[in-house]
Formats: C-alpha cells, sequence, structure tokens
C-alpha cells in the first residue's frame, strides 16, 4: 500500500508569493497542493506556524556530518543522504576527484551504487571537480590532481561512473578545452567553468563552445581589474549562464554577492556550500588530498593559509542569503533549490511544491531553522523527535 504523508495548515513559499495549503504526498511523489485537503489515511505534519519550501538542492559538496566523498566508499554517500536532511537539503550532486586517473575512475565505480538511493536526500549524480583546470588557479587542489585536457580520460570517468557525472568543472582556456567542453556536453553532463584564469574572451569563447555553469563565482579564478575584468564579469553578462556562490559570508563578500544578485536576478544565482566532511562536526582539523586542513570560523584552510571549503551548512546559506540580498522567502528557494534542479535538467521533478513532483519538502521556524525535512514522501528529519530519526512515517 502506498504510504500517504499530509502536511497541514503551512504557509507555502512559492514563487509567486506565500500562499496557504495543504500538501498531499502519495509515496514519493506530492498528489496535490490545495487548501483544506481530507486524507483520513494519511500521516498528518501540522505546519502552522512554519514556512513550507521545496528541499534544497546542492551542486557542490564534498561531504557533511564526517562524511566524505574523496573515498570510494559508497556508504559515505548514503551517510550523508540520511546527515543532510537536518540542514534541509534533500538532493545533491557527489563532487568529488581523486590524485590520478586510475584512483579517479575506482573513486567513481565505488561511490556509483550510491547514486539515486531511496533513503534521505537522493544523489542526483556526481559533480567532477577537475582534473582539467588551471593550476594557477587549482586553489586547494594538489598540483597532483591536475592534467592536461584529454577528452578520451573524461569519457573513461563517464564510463567508470556508469553514466552518473552531471556536471564537470573545467578551465575554458586550456589547449583542447573546447574538444572537452563538446565531450561533455554530448555525454548529457553540464561543462562548468572554474578554477580558471581565463581572460573574459576566453571565457565567452567557453561559452560559445557549450559552458553553461560557473563554479563558486569570484572564487579560485582570475580577479575582476577594470581592463581586465576577467571569467567572473563574463559569466555575470552572458545571460545564459548559471553561476554558482557559496554565501557563507567568508568565501565571497556581502557586498560582492549582492553585485551579483543584481546582475544575475531570481534565475541565475545557484547557491551552494563546498561543504566537507568536517561540516557539521566538533573536529577541528581533517585532510583534503592527502594535506591536512583545519576549521577557522566558517572556513576550513591548509596550513598555508588556502581556502579547501565552507563549514555553513545550506540552512545558513539560506538564512544568509535572505538576510544579505533582502530578498523573499520565494526567491530565497529559488537559489536554493529550483536553479540547481534546473543547471542539471531535473527542474521537472526537483525543486518546486507542485502535483507529480518529488515530495521533497522543507518546514522552517519563524528563525527559518529547519523544524521538518521530508525526502520523497518519508520524513527523513523531525527536529521535535530527539533529532528527527530518519524514515519516520
Amino acid at each position: 500500500m502506498t504510504s500517504r504523508l499530509l502536511i497541514r495548515n503551512g504557509i507555502l513559499a512559492q514563487p509567486e508569493g506565500p500562499m496557504r495549503a495543504d500538501i498531499l504526498c502519495e509515496g514519493p511523489r506530492i498528489a496535490a497542493v490545495a487548501r483544506g485537503i481530507v486524507a483520513p489515511d494519511a500521516v498528518v505534519v501540522d505546519a502552522a506556524g512554519l514556512t513550507v519550501g521545496p528541499g534544497f538542492v546542492d551542486l557542490h559538496v564534498h561531504g557533511g556530518g564526517g562524511f566524505s566523498f574523496f573515498d570510494p566508499y559508497d556508504e559515505d554517500v548514503a551517510g550523508y543522504g540520511a546527515w543532510a536532511p537536518r540542514n534541509g537539503v534533500t538532493s545533491f550532486l557527489v563532487s568529488t576527484l581523486s590524485s590520478d586517473a586510475p584512483r579517479t575512475e575506482a573513486l567513481l565505480r565505488g561511490l556509483a551504487p550510491a547514486i539515486g538511493l531511496e533513503d534521505g536526500a537522493e544523489a542526483l549524480g556526481f559533480h567532477l571537480e577537475g582534473p582539467f583546470i588551471n593550476p594557477l588557479r587549482k586553489g586547494a587542489f594538489a598540483a597532483t590532481m591536475l592534467r592536461t585536457v584529454d577528452p578520451a580520460e573524461w569519457l573513461a570517468y563517464q564510463e567508470a561512473a556508469s553514466g552518473k557525472i552531471r556536471l564537470v568543472t573545467l578551465a575554458p582556456e586550456l589547449p583542447g578545452a573546447e574538444d572537452l567542453i563538446t565531450a561533455v556536453t554530448r555525454s548529457d553532463a553540464v561543462a562548468a567553468m572554474g578554477h580558471t584564469d581565463a581572460t573574459a574572451a576566453q571565457a565567452r569563447r567557453g561559452f560559445e563552445a557549450g559552458v553553461r555553469h560557473v563554479t563558486h563565482l569570484f572564487n579560485a579564478m582570475r580577479p575582476i581589474h577594470q581592463r581586465d575584468p576577467g571569467p567572473a564579469v563574463a559569466a555575470l553578462l552572458e545571460r545564459g549562464v548559471t553561476c554558482e556562490l557559496i554565501c557563507d559570508q567568508a568565501h565571497v563578500a556581502p557586498e560582492m554577492m549582492r553585485l551579483a544578485f543584481s546582475l544575475l536576478g531570481p534565475q541565475r544565482m545557484v547557491v551552494v556550500t563546498d561543504n566537507l566532511a568536517l561540516s557539521g562536526t566538533e573536529d577541528a582539523k581533517a585532510s583534503f588530498g592527502g594535506q591536512p586542513i583545519s576549521r577557522a570560523g566558517p572556513l576550513l584552510l591548509k596550513e598555508d593559509g588556502t581556502i579547501t571549503g565552507s563549514t555553513v551548512t545550506m540552512d545558513e546559506h539560506f538564512r544568509n542569503v535572505v538576510e544579505t540580498l533582502h530578498i523573499d522567502l520565494g526567491t530565497a528557494f529559488r537559489l536554493c533549490s529550483a536553479n540547481a534542479a534546473r543547471v542539471i535538467g531535473v527542474e521537472r521533478r526537483k525543486g518546486a511544491l507542485q502535483h507529480g513532483f518529488d515530495a521533497d519538502i522543507v518546514l522552517l521556524d519563524s528563525e527559518l531553522r529547519v523544524v521538518v525535512t521530508v525526502c520523497r514522501g518519508l520524513i527523513a528529519y523531525d527536529a521535535r523527535f530527539e533529532g528527527g530519526p530518519a524514515g519516520r512515517r
């Protein structure tokens, strides 16, 4: 018998504005959105006083809650999927890379079985951050993790991942990058510009070749100069391109967030966390690519001070964009959910509270803190029940 869940009395943060309505979930899908739904056999969640929105979708996350995507163990992806709903995350990409081609292939093969698991937040596929990025803008990646452009190597990665790589970060100025962009797009993945030293002209050529997304705008790329605008300005002005921003208030200054949003608008900005395994733990130290890293407020740093990632979870990113950008909740859900779903082509089932969509739903209190998270019709987190047991119906 199909399980039924009724979320009653909530205020839905819809793109057209807030509305009071109930949501009926039948199995993993939303069956109805209306006022006064009657479903006697459904489990009821009373959302009175709560804001209801689509679950968050994180396209750029390397782990969290002590679970890492840099080891070939699919149980780490499953573990993260069970932990992430406490932060309102209902879908994510597994962002990863390893030290060389054979290890990267082994990593993808090891993690691939966890893509699409039914419990908890859903892993929608892989985000391959590199290895075809510019050594001048490698950020925290070790030089040994980077390689010259080779479309055949990319195809081997996609085969190892069983075709589940959805997003690839690359530097469009590298020799052979246009052929790589073509190979990526033909395999139904999205080519993203990142870790790049491209000029504005080189970035535009990348867009012409098929780049449609930008990895953590402003970070690990040639900076803006009045006579050398670089890839960030080119991306902001390219209407068909979406741009990630890490909105932890440390990776990008609030003023730059507001500048970016003023140009990107509510359709093109995508909020990501760039979290690592340390996020959501009490641990102060860990490693990244064999290099020690440590916690410094919201940031994770290498010993030389290079930023490695963020500890700030998606629910706090959501609160940050509401406060910093002075936007309504419906727009904030676009930035943290709907836009990400559209980037990787799952916008017909993720990122909206509509009939037929996946029942991925988050309930927030008046301080925009997560109270309940529903993943495909199951309560995956409930703060009112001692930390929210996964799978509670």
